[in-house]
């Protein structure tokens, strides 16, 4: 019996490890933008060229069922026949390290920066033409020209990616001449640079520091003639899909809300607008025309060759039956990458969705669930199925199963819309008739006294929103509030914030990195400590009046704004589309304003201070602040060296006591 079960485990190990041809798994994205692997979309069916000896071979372009190679290593464009599977080489003795190549029905156009040139080719081989640095006195006298990749619009006008080259592509016509420089990447300001801009000279800054844009990596072009472009160490834009005049008009990119890479090398485009984006480790992205991702698959050789799994990836090209083929620099293999039947059934559903025939791609992006039912792509292409039907409750369902908020949000509001058309002269009739009840005094409230000390401290945090200065003298005083009422009166401004960080609708959630209520509350809670304790420490300094205990209590209590108004915010945000989010976003700033207002009153009151003498006290307790924080990570940094450190200094006392 042992042996029967041992041998069919054999077999099943066998019938599984045949079945399956890929080195690689598949990723996808799922609810709230998380990975989950998927079904295989590609699988691995060939392994071009491990007889012909590329060295170091840079670009790689399909044009005609026939592939052309810029073998840089070698000093030649390889052109391989994809059906008869020969291949011969050009310009084996014109060229020096060609890095680029594009083909168009005239040429092959090959940048060689070894030359700083764009060297032209006839179809037969011939070299027609060479294109070197331009010599208009636009271009500029400081501008280098080394063209590294290229493509060629049905004009005949040259796009030029040149290495070190900040201000953009560099534009040509068809004889040479320079056009101008395209579609440059902005400069990034950040926080830091913002305030180096304020007590910084210019010389300062020119010196100092480095603000140019980056250059691109790469760029490819579609058939309808747009440049697509790739920047390295950039997140969220790092593809570009451009305009005739140079302006990013890919959806998500020019949102910054792409999920890409920050060491993409290479990208193409399909006939049907679809990206694919390769990594220098070997990783492809496909994107829809959009810019959302639909697969992550690959991976770099590590250990040893596998096919699908890559050294140095360096180009990436799509032919017209999606099968898509990645370069090794290292190895100078090909990979040939053919779409599965689960990738066949997505990319005939999104050809419908870019057409608009939402309708149409329903049952196809079904079908796509049956093979796996979380992937955020086909939950978006049903929605707007649904949302073309007017079934608005199911397109509002799948759109936020998609995390596609602008969806949900259209949807949303063709639900409210018909909600409010049946139910608003209901809404309208209980509205005046609770207006008569309250102004003719048909219902009275009686209060009640509260007894308990505990609970009136509580509550009068709600006479900080109408006379502050009043509220911190009593606090101050000591009539109203303790130590313990200012506990729980921060532990309700902690709920508050997780509340407003997590319990807002789906469409202005700000939990989008699905943290933990824990974290929020310590991010809550901790700068609030760190800043009672700085504030103590100026305030004796300075001459502040208050002790740690007034300034504990004031601290919870200026929160009042923020504890008692911020709900209702948040509860607005369900009845709200995206067409009214400057109703929450203003809101919410007035608030917050509002809460250090009370916040700036406090520490005025409680320290008698002057206006001046607040604001330093502010700006003082901020700095202690970082102190803290810095002397903290270094400590923590260096624990293991001072726990070292002590524990010898132990030793060595131990050791002499004996």
């Amino acid at each position: 019996m042992k042996r029967l079960i041992l041998f069919n485990l054999i077999i099943l190990l066998i019938i599984i490890s045949f079945s399956s041809n890929n080195t690689f798994l598949t990723y996808s994205l799922s609810k709230n933008n998380q990975w989950k692997v998927t079904q295989d979309a590609y699988i691995v069916s060939e392994v071009l060229f491990g007889d012909l000896d590329l060295y170091y071979p840079q670009d790689m372009y399909i044009y005609n069922n026939k592939m052309y190679i810029a073998d840089s290593g070698n000093a030649r464009i390889l052109v391989y026949d994809m059906k008869n599977k020969n291949y011969e080489e050009i310009g084996a003795w014109s060229l020096f390290t060609p890095s680029g190549v594009f083909v168009t029905d005239e040429y092959i156009y090959v940048a060689d920066p070894g030359t700083s040139e764009v060297v032209i080719f006839d179809h037969y081989g011939e070299e027609v033409k060479r294109i070197g640095r331009p010599k208009s006195i636009l271009f500029g006298k400081n501008n280098k020209f080394k063209p590294k990749k290229l493509v060629v619009d049905k004009r005949g006008n040259i796009y030029i990616v040149s290495e070190g080259s900040s201000d953009g592509i560099i534009q040509l016509d068809k004889n040479g001449e320079f056009l101008g420089f395209f579609g440059s990447n902005k400069t990034y300001f950040g926080f830091l640079d913002k305030i180096l801009d304020i007590f910084y000279s210019e010389e300062q800054k020119s010196k100092l520091l480095s603000r140019i844009p980056r250059p691109y990596n790469n760029l490819t072009i579609d058939k309808k003639g747009l440049v697509y472009t790739v920047t390295r160490k950039s997140g969220g834009d790092a593809i570009k899909k451009h305009n005739t005049i140079g302006n990013n008009i890919l959806y998500l990119s020019r949102k910054n809300g792409m999920i890409d890479e920050k060491n993409f090398v290479d990208l193409a485009v399909d006939n049907s607008g679809r990206i694919y984006a390769l990594t220098e480790t070997g990783l492809i992205y496909e994107y829809d025309s959009e810019g959302r991702l639909i697969f992550s698959f690959g991976g770099r050789a590590i250990s040893s060759e596998k096919n699908g799994l890559i050294s140095v990836a360096t180009a990436i090209s799509v032919d017209e039956n999606n099968n898509i083929y990645v370069l090794d620099r290292d190895s100078g293999l090909v990979h040939v990458f053919t779409p599965s039947i689960y990738a066949d059934l997505i990319h005939q559903a999104l050809d419908f969705y870019v057409q608009g025939k939402y309708l149409e791609s329903k049952d196809i992006w079904q079908n796509v669930l049956k093979y796996d039912g979380y992937i955020n792509i086909a939950h978006n292409g049903i929605a707007k199925a649904y949302f073309q039907e007017k079934n608005y409750e199911l397109a509002a369902k799948h759109f936020k199963i998609a995390s596609n908020r602008e969806g949900y949000s259209e949807a949303f509001w063709e639900i409210r819309n018909s909600f409010l058309q049946k139910y608003i002269p209901h809404i309208l009739a209980i509205i005046i008739l609770i207006y008569i009840l309250l102004e003719f005094k048909i219902i009275k409230f009686k209060k009640k006294k509260i007894k308990s000390r505990l609970i009136n401290d509580i509550l009068y945090i709600k006479n900080l929103l109408k006379h502050p200065i009043d509220s911190f003298y009593y606090l101050k005083k000591g009539t109203h509030g303790s130590i313990l009422s200012a506990t729980i009166i921060y532990f309700i401004f902690a709920l508050v914030v997780v509340f407003d960080y997590m319990g807002r609708s789906f469409i202005f959630n700000l939990n989008t990195s699905e943290r933990s209520v824990f974290y929020v509350m310590f991010v809550a809670l901790g700068p609030t400590i760190l800043f009672v304790f700085s504030n103590y420490l100026v305030s004796s300094i300075n001459d502040g009046k208050g002790t740690l205990k007034n300034i504990y209590i004031f601290t919870a209590y200026s929160f009042a704004p923020y504890i008692l108004l911020q709900p209702f915010v948040i509860l607005l945000s369900y009845g709200l589309t995206f067409n009214e989010s400057f109703l929450i976003q203003f809101s919410s700033l007035f608030i917050i304003v509002w809460t250090f207002i009370v916040l700036f009153l406090g520490i005025q009151e409680t320290h008698h201070y002057s206006a001046g003498g607040t604001i330093k006290s502010i700006l003082l307790s901020l700095v202690w602040i970082l102190v803290i924080i810095l002397i903290y990570s270094i400590v923590f940094m260096l624990w293991d060296q001072i726990f070292e450190t002590i524990y010898s200094i132990v030793q060595e006392v131990l050791y002499h006591a004996r």
